[in-house]
């Protein structure tokens, strides 16, 4: 339901905090629509039903059985799916810069490159120029079947027009937003002899970007059905006071979201926090009260096992994207080791591959190389690379009340896969199949809370072929205006005739 959010609702979302707000009963109204194939369901019992369907009705899954007896109850249904089709819930990114989709060719290979290239590339664009991004991003989500995806902002400005974006293409979004507060520097190695690392917060500006936080949680909670819940984006411990972290918890706390941040990710700023406070940047929050089960740390890449504990103890969460280990030259973030541990981990695509399965069988390559050494074939499998991106990712954005498994009473947001070709069939393991041979092509059909966004291989919300003119214009501007900031130029090694 559109609208600004009511304000008696509060202590509504205060009651549910431990869990995330759940969605007010709705009707559910007659069956319109049957999605058949094999359904993968990711439900508590983790079932896998051949020749089954998912009926729909309004935004709401009515049923989930054989689809035989669901085409007797409700022969008036419109029917999609069908033969060697698999129905999954819809895939969920847990990790995203969407005004950074079109600048991505401008770091490859040129280390180091977040602070050089992508937040400047980021920081470059118009509004007009980000609705132009986010729907390139978008358009590759949604195409890769992912109905659900985590954005971190890093720009005010930008803010607005994501959001707008997310209701005009379909797509379902955990928007976190916000600023920081403290300005910090690391003295390096050479300087230590004249220079001291050291840090300065701004209790004006927190007081200034808490207000703004608010007032953007109350104008868009409630927006496109519940489609978009604010979150808060605390850039990391170098940029962001002890205060901020734990007001923006108790804020989050209020509306029953969560906190993100990018910590441990790289050498530089745990060196900052150990000079500075004397522990690592995880200890850190743990130890001024900020790590709680409202967090996710992203990346966390350089995570000690002490740091796994405290994790695993405040019910912390993690958003791993795998391909940025190798991307940023870091390290690979202790996945199995943490799942072991009881840390709740979900897969983001951080726009460097826009596809949740391409990133399932990243991961399930990842890190069984890493336990090589162990010689333990099960210490990270198929199956846990895809509750990754369905059910764990659902429970670490707080919203598997609704999403992440095929459920009656849960919203509709559901995935077709067509494995009519012979590398998805035949099959025994379907997940175990998706995992090692899916790519995000595969997708058929795509439903966000009912509405089919995506239907045999064509986006119903986005013009296609218009937004490529639009983005091929904006990729060579960004390519272009990056170009001197980069040390190794692009293009060097293509000889095109």
């Amino acid at each position: 339901m559109d609208g600004d959010s009511n304000a008696g609702r509060l202590t509504e979302r205060e009651a549910s905090a431990m869990t995330g707000p759940r969605a007010e009963p709705v009707a559910a109204g007659p069956v319109s629509l049957l999605v058949e194939g094999t359904v993968v369901t990711m439900d508590p019992d983790r079932r896998v039903i051949a020749d089954g369907a998912v009926a729909v009705a309004g935004d709401r899954i009515a049923a989930v059985g054989k689809a035989a007896d669901l085409c007797r109850r409700h022969p008036e249904a419109r029917r999609i799916g069908g033969a060697r089709r698999y129905v999954v819930p819809g895939l969920i990114d847990c990790h995203n810069h969407i005004a950074q989709a079109l600048c991505r060719e401008s770091t490859v290979e040129d280390f180091p490159n977040i602070y050089r290239i992508y937040i400047p590339a980021e920081a470059v664009q118009s509004t007009d120029d980000v609705r132009v991004s986010a729907q390139v991003a978008f358009a590759q989500l949604l195409r890769a079947g992912v109905t659900t995806m985590a954005e971190t902002t890093c720009t005010e400005a930008h803010e607005e027009p994501i959001a707008e974006t997310v209701m005009e293409t379909g797509i379902r979004c955990a928007l976190a937003r916000g600023g920081w507060d403290r300005e910090s520097r690391l003295a390096g190695n050479y300087e230590q002899i004249t220079e001291k690392s050291w840090y300065r917060d701004d209790p004006a500006a927190l007081a200034e970007d808490l207000a703004r936080t608010e007032e953007f949680f109350a104008r868009w909670f409630d927006r496109g059905g519940g489609r978009l819940r604010p979150w808060v984006h605390n850039l990391g411990v170098p940029s962001c006071s002890d205060q901020r972290f734990l007001a923006t918890d108790e804020l989050a706390r209020k509306w029953g979201t969560g906190v993100m941040t990018h910590i441990n990710r790289d050498r530089e700023e745990i060196e900052l926090a150990v000079s500075l406070f004397g522990r690592r940047p995880l200890e850190h929050l743990a130890a001024v009260g900020a790590l709680t089960e409202r967090l996710v740390a992203i990346h966390a890449m350089l995570t000690t096992d002490r740091e796994i504990d405290l994790m695993a103890s405040a019910g912390a969460k993690l958003a791993h994207a795998p391909v940025v280990c190798t991307d940023i030259m870091s390290a690979v973030t202790r996945v199995p080791l943490m799942r072991a541990r009881g840390v709740t981990v979900g897969l983001g695509c951080d726009t460097v591959i826009n596809d949740v399965l391409k990133l399932m069988r990243i991961a399930f390559i990842m890190h069984n190389q890493a336990a090589m050494p162990l010689f333990d074939p099960y210490g990270f499998s198929t199956a846990d690379a895809f509750e990754m991106g369905t059910i764990d990712a659902a429970r670490l954005l707080l919203w598997d009340d609704e999403i992440g498994s095929l459920e009656a009473g849960k919203a509709a947001d559901i995935t077709v896969i067509d494995a009519n070709n012979v590398r998805l069939t035949p099959s025994t393991d379907p997940v175990a199949t998706l995992v090692r041979y899916g790519t995000g092509t595969d997708a058929e059909s795509v439903l966000v809370a009912g509405e089919l966004v995506m239907h045999e291989g064509r986006l119903l919300t986005i013009d296609e072929e218009a937004l490529l003119d639009e983005a091929e214009r904006l990729g060579a501007r960004m390519i272009a205006e990056m170009a001197p900031r980069r040390y190794v130029q692009l293009g060097t090694n293509v000889n095109y005739l």
